[in-house]
């Protein structure tokens, strides 16, 4: 058990990260201002010598994405790797997805002026719903863009130069932060200002519910699950009204400061009204570990072991434990990331937007990534060319699982030995 926390703890401080990089591979900083004046930077990494003409770009929300593992193996094929981090690097508490959009058509814009003729939209994990999303807008005529984010921010997409990737890969992509967070939102919750708050007849760490406690699996009726599912629902529909709330109040001191009658108040009011106009409430979201599948094999079957990426050992800590998924959020960045019911990076609907070639790899070792997820995104990706490909024995972050695993070559070698034909077939060599 020791050492099943050790490793975790290990991949959970690195996990994107590659270990080792030829010494010879070129490594240059680009830092980026985007059209909104928000700054990120990346890494263009390019084999010794070599002068290719496909880039492969990868961006994560949040995550650092800087020394990427598919890094080695593609500039050992020849191709250049440019690794972006957004942002919000690290940090999601005011992340409005819709302007991650302005960062990543600074890289794409700096990457065309650089020289690259073709582009393949690498996304990994949550890198995968935020690519296609990017995708789905760049590919539409400017007047049908977004112009504003689900709290009301305006977002001013219509103006963006966004140039286009000419293929898109899907390695280990949950179907958006949003949706991912529908299926964790604990649903016993009663109380939002209140963590212990608990209904225990939806409580899945309850054993009166099917919970046998860890390291064992547990059995969660199907019926119940059913209905679990829509309590989770809604449980995100009342985090939603919390949060619209909040943001019509201080919209409406705004109101009342911008109104013509504003400057005959009296010196109080006019000081509240100033004051209120600026507030920046927080919503404090409790218990977002709490999906059935992390503990009961037969719902959603695959390879996976028991467990979460999110917690070490049983879900229940990292349930109620601190640092959890969306814990701390701005009204208007919970509506626009992690609301299963209003973010717009939603891959499921995205991709249906999508229709250069597409690739998606499921790696069925995962915990926190399903079957079904994946058959989902494939079903509606609009690209006349896609197909899904399975990963055996590799977990979210594509190290081996299990014995059986451990006897393949290391998934972060497969991967490549499987992006790279599937590429060179629709675009050449690098």
């Amino acid at each position: 058990m020791t050492q099943i926390f050790e490793e975790r703890e290990r991949v959970r401080r690195l996990p994107f990260a590659f270990t080792h990089l030829d010494p010879s591979v070129r490594r240059e900083v680009i830092y980026l201002e985007a059209t909104d004046t928000a700054a990120s930077f990346g890494i263009l990494y390019r084999a010794a010598g070599a002068d290719p003409k496909t880039c492969v770009y990868l961006m994560h929300p949040r995550g650092e994405f800087s020394r990427h593992y598919v890094v080695p193996g593609l500039t050992a094929r020849g191709y250049a790797v440019f690794t972006h981090d957004s942002r919000y690097l690290n940090n999601d508490t005011h992340m409005i997805h819709e302007r991650l959009l302005f960062d990543i058509a600074a890289g794409m814009r700096y990457l065309k002026e650089a020289g690259f003729e073709r582009i393949v939209l690498l996304g990994n994990s949550g890198g995968g719903s935020l690519l296609a999303f990017y995708q789905s807008q760049a590919s539409r005529k400017p007047h049908d863009r977004l112009t504003q984010a689900p709290g009301g921010d305006p977002v001013n997409l219509v103006d963006e130069v966004m140039p286009e990737g000419d293929l898109y890969i899907a390695t280990a992509a949950h179907l958006g932060e949003g949706r991912f967070m529908l299926n964790v939102l604990d649903p016993s919750v009663t109380n939002e200002t209140d963590p212990t708050s608990c209904d225990p007849d939806w409580d899945m760490y309850n054993p009166a519910n099917g919970y046998a406690g860890w390291p064992g699996p547990s059995s969660y009726d199907k019926a119940w699950l059913a209905e679990y599912r829509r309590r989770q629902r809604e449980r995100n529909h009342r985090l939603d009204m919390i949060a619209r709330e909040w943001i019509a109040e201080q919209e409406y001191f705004r109101g009342r400061y911008r109104d013509p009658g504003y400057a005959s108040l009296d010196a109080g009011t006019r000081s509240l009204i100033a004051r209120q106009r600026w507030l920046g409430r927080y919503i404090v979201i409790y218990r977002t570990l709490a999906n059935p599948a992390y503990l009961d094999p037969a719902i959603d079957p695959s390879r996976r072991p028991l467990g979460s990426i999110f917690s070490p050992g049983d879900p229940i800590i990292g349930n109620y434990g601190p640092g959890g998924l969306a814990r701390l959020m701005t009204p208007a960045a919970w509506l626009s990331t992690w609301s299963g019911l209003s973010s717009q990076a939603d891959l499921p609907d995205t991709i249906q937007h999508v229709m250069i070639p597409s690739l998606i790899v499921y790696a069925d070792g995962d915990c926190d990534i399903y079957p079904s997820e994946q058959e989902e995104i494939l079903e509606k990706c609009a690209a006349a060319d896609k197909q899904l490909r399975i990963l055996p024995w590799a977990d979210h972050y594509l190290h081996p699982v299990g014995e059986e695993g451990r006897k393949l070559a290391d998934p972060r070698d497969r991967i490549i030995d499987m992006i790279v034909p599937w590429m060179e077939e629709r675009l050449g060599t690098p």
